[in-house]
């Protein structure tokens, strides 16, 4: 779902979040020729080794020959050589919140920002941190107004984050990551890996739906800070935004909308309940649950993971309307069956109707 493009290599980094088709980090090359057959990777990151447990976020850095990718599952950024494939282990892990999901690397101040899912949180770490070591910062609290973020990208040279919301709030406080057991009933603990905090019983529920959104932060925010902008509202057409980015050169905010199969452009300064400047949807695209989105640069092409239909479909950079990808990678034949087991949170046997019921 997670995708990233190392422009000096001409490589695409895609992950496979999927526990029951192995979770791992596929490679492709950027460059090669149509075909409507399934392309086998060039290099192929999975294995036990690895520490891979539904990787959804990728990011890579050229500059220093490392890729980050974020397990949900397994609570951790796993760090390896951009090289690195087979059965490998991380060169180093940084332990970071449970449902940790999208990832953003910022080259000119060495910071790796990340979502959390749950918890309503993104933290930034230092590139050099491992194990233990405590977030730089923490955006997080009711002022923030996050609300299930996924996709992350950060924009060191207009110093702002951008993240998609699907709109799942809670009330959480700063430094809030996890939820456990106590006194037989769920509770949460305030605090980190490194400096845990005091486990309180659950209150009252302070959740509520709220309509998807994108946010724009401060790169330097920090605490319960609120957004700089919010787009939200009918006219955005969002509809489980995932993957985020923006186009360098314009300023686009370019966003991989999966709940409506389609790829939305706002301007840079978009704020509010306002319309996309361009959309990319209809069946020529062949777009299927369209979960992360990347720039080549390099090639003026843009690339969107496809979930449900195995696929990263290639665009032209300015794509718009009803147009068919320039050429495509399948990862597996067109009509094979989705693999949807993922995050399974729970399970239950309904004797009526005979049937095992699992939230995915």
């Amino acid at each position: 779902s997670g995708i990233a493009i190392d422009t000096q290599r001409d490589e695409v980094f895609m992950t496979n979040d999927k526990e029951s088709a192995e979770p791992g980090i596929m490679v492709y090359p950027t460059q090669f020729q149509p075909t409507d057959r399934v392309m086998e990777p060039k290099r192929r990151l999975a294995g036990p080794k690895t520490n891979l447990a539904l990787p959804c976020g990728v990011a890579v850095s050229p500059e220093f020959q490392e890729m980050f990718a974020v397990s949900g599952d397994g609570q951790d950024i796993n760090i390896f050589p951009m090289v690195a494939e087979g059965n490998s282990a991380p060169s180093r892990v940084i332990h970071v919140p449970h449902a940790s999901g999208g990832v953003s690397f910022d080259i000119k101040h060495d910071e790796i920002y990340i979502t959390t899912e749950h918890a309503n949180r993104i933290s930034v770490y230092s590139r050099k941190a491992q194990g233990d070591d405590d977030p730089l910062r923490i955006i997080q609290g009711p002022n923030t107004s996050l609300a299930d973020p996924h996709g992350i990208y950060v924009d060191a040279d207009r110093n702002e984050i951008l993240v998609t919301n699907h709109g799942n709030w809670r009330k959480t406080r700063t430094g809030e990551a996890f939820a456990l057991h106590g006194d037989s009933k769920f509770a949460f603990m305030r605090g980190s890996f490194s400096h845990p905090g005091p486990v309180e019983p659950l209150g009252p529920s302070s959740g509520k739906f709220m309509p998807p959104s994108i946010m724009v932060f401060s790169r330097t925010a920090d605490g319960d800070a609120g957004p700089l902008r919010t787009i939200q509202g009918p006219r955005t057409r969002l509809n489980i935004a995932v993957g985020i980015s923006r186009d360098p050169e314009t300023g686009e905010i370019v966003v991989a909308n999966s709940g409506d199969n389609s790829i939305l452009f706002f301007a840079p300064n978009a704020n509010g309940d306002v319309g996309p400047v361009r959309v990319l949807a209809g069946p020529a695209t062949n777009l299927k649950g369209a979960t992360g989105v990347a720039i080549d640069t390099k090639h003026n092409e843009l690339w969107v993971t496809s979930w449900e239909n195995h696929m990263a479909a290639v665009f032209p950079r300015k794509a718009q309307g009803n147009i068919a990808p320039l050429r495509v990678i399948h990862s597996a034949p067109q009509n094979a069956p989705l693999a949807t087991m993922g995050r399974l949170g729970a399970v239950a046997f309904d004797p009526k109707r005979q049937e095992i019921l699992a939230p995915n």
